[in-house]
């Protein structure tokens, strides 16, 4: 097993003080960087020296550029092969680091590429061979692919970034990463960033890791106190009307507002443009080109507000951003952490809004029970009595939405965190796509050892029931029964 040790460094120099090329300076100095940040002053040093580091930081610390500016320094220019290789989640992200190593080495000419899914392998394949870039930025899926296909030459790499390794392994890519890591040179520098440290990281680590160095970032300023988290509690029928008011009231200079399905999105998409022009989308279903360029309006400001699913979660680093909204509670816990990660980034404040409806209040109190704090209510729609001067009781339907976390059902699917790696977005996308079943009918979804259990409300488990014993969760056809 590989031993760890946390570092005391000394206080942040500036960069021109670092042992850096001119070219890499003046590329810094025109960026705006003048002093690191904590997570960069910790790490250069130690990538510098040629050291393994497992780092801990957070979304929005700046970790990027503490790897990406070390590793710049260290690029042989002259030598025309790849010698970097990272990895990263999602497509958003290999993008972002590629050009954020692009930026740091304009002057010292090295050659980037980004390689992820739904973009031609052939466009791939030519630009790996015409182009032999020093830096490979890749999902682990087109990685794995290239490779397979033997396009790439992996005998030059000195250095494997492995990014955002919890959210890659959560996506179940364990297998491709280590497929891949095997193909590299054993003589090479690894360093891994994580913003949490589940046990699979460290199994990595530990694994494929020469006595790595470990460095946790301490936030100087707390989450909680950087991002001003509220919510409010709302009807499901009044939710859009709801979501114009808080616009309106909030004026975001620019906001994110995260839907749990793609359905939402265009959904809510074409209902607010007709509301405002200033407003753009982005889903997992559209196709890349068109998702490049609304992430571009949305960067330059041209669109200043974000309908996103949580594709946009990670790797999505857009300076400014003030407001994220969550149209719902999100399925799984941690995507609430790195969804509002979006704002109050580096010396930055954000505000972080949630709309509960009743269905979801017990996925919100298990979710604060997550975080290890309240999060504020301010206000809202659920539970109102009728007026007084009526005497009248409430309505038929406020009754049905008010009571509706008491009329719910156990649906118990034959897959769990040991013996499949499906999450909870994959059951939610699976019985959302059952006829009559909406996001509203779903609740808590707790993901066990070997099964899964799903709160359905409204009386609708045996319609969900009856659908999956032909229906099939991301292409697996499951026992499912009540639970």
């Amino acid at each position: 097993m590989n031993e760890t040790k946390k570092l005391q460094i000394n206080k942040p120099e500036r960069f021109k003080d670092y042992p850096l090329d001119n070219e890499i300076k003046k590329a810094l100095s025109e960026l705006g960087f003048k002093q690191p940040l904590e997570v960069q002053a910790k790490t250069i040093p130690m990538i510098l020296e040629g050291k393994d580091l497992i780092v801990k930081s957070q979304t929005g610390s700046g970790k990027t550029a503490a790897f990406a500016i070390p590793i710049c320094q260290k690029i042989d220019v002259a030598l025309e092969s790849p010698q970097v290789l990272v990895l990263a989640p999602t497509r958003e992200l290999t993008e972002q680091v590629k050009n954020d190593f692009a930026d740091i080495s304009k002057y010292k000419e090295i050659k980037c590429c980004a390689l992820y899914g739904k973009q031609p392998m052939a466009d791939q394949r030519k630009e790996l061979k015409k182009n032999t870039p020093h830096v490979i930025v890749a999902t682990p899926g087109r990685m794995m692919d290239h490779i397979l296909n033997k396009n790439v030459k992996l005998q030059d790499i000195k250095y494997l970034v492995i990014d955002e390794a919890d959210e890659m392994l959560m996506m179940g890519f364990k297998m491709q990463i280590e497929t891949i890591i095997e193909k590299l040179p054993k003589d090479r520098v690894t360093l891994l960033f994580s913003a949490t440290m589940p046990e699979d990281v460290i199994s990595l680590s530990e694994q494929y890791m020469i006595h790595p160095e470990n460095i946790e970032i301490e936030s100087g300023v707390s989450n909680i106190d950087k991002i001003e988290q509220i919510y409010y509690a709302v009807d499901g029928l009044k939710k859009v009307d709801f979501m114009k008011k808080v616009l309106e009231r909030e004026q975001p200079r620019k906001a994110i507002i995260f839907c749990n399905t793609q359905e939402q999105v265009d959904n809510l998409l074409e209902i607010l443009r007709k509301w405002s022009g200033s407003i753009c989308a982005v889903h997992g279903g559209m196709d890349q080109q068109i998702r490049t360029e609304k992430l571009t309006l949305f960067k330059r400001g041209e669109c200043k507000l974000l309908i996103a699913t949580d594709v946009a979660a990670r790797g999505l680093h857009v300076h400014g951003i003030t407001h994220v909204i969550n149209y719902g509670v999100p399925f799984e816990q941690e995507q609430y952490v790195h969804r509002i990660g979006r704002t109050g980034r580096v010396d930055q404040h954000g505000i972080a809004i949630t709309m509960v409806i009743p269905s979801e209040m017990d996925r919100f109190r298990e979710l604060e029970k997550f975080l290890g704090y309240k999060i504020p209510c301010k206000g809202g729609h659920v539970n109102r009595k009728p007026k007084a001067e009526t005497g009248r009781p409430a309505g038929k339907e406020r009754f049905k939405l008010e009571n509706r976390k008491g009329q719910k059902a156990l649906v118990q699917f034959s897959a769990g965190r040991s013996n499949s790696t499906l999450k909870a977005s994959d059951f939610v996308s699976a019985i959302r796509s059952v006829e009559g079943i909406s996001n509203e009918d779903i609740g808590r979804i707790d993901i066990r050892d070997t099964v899964t259990n799903v709160e359905i409300f409204d009386g609708k488990e045996r319609a969900v029931i009856n659908a999956f014993k032909t229906k099939k969760v991301k292409g697996k056809l499951l026992r499912v029964k009540r639970g």
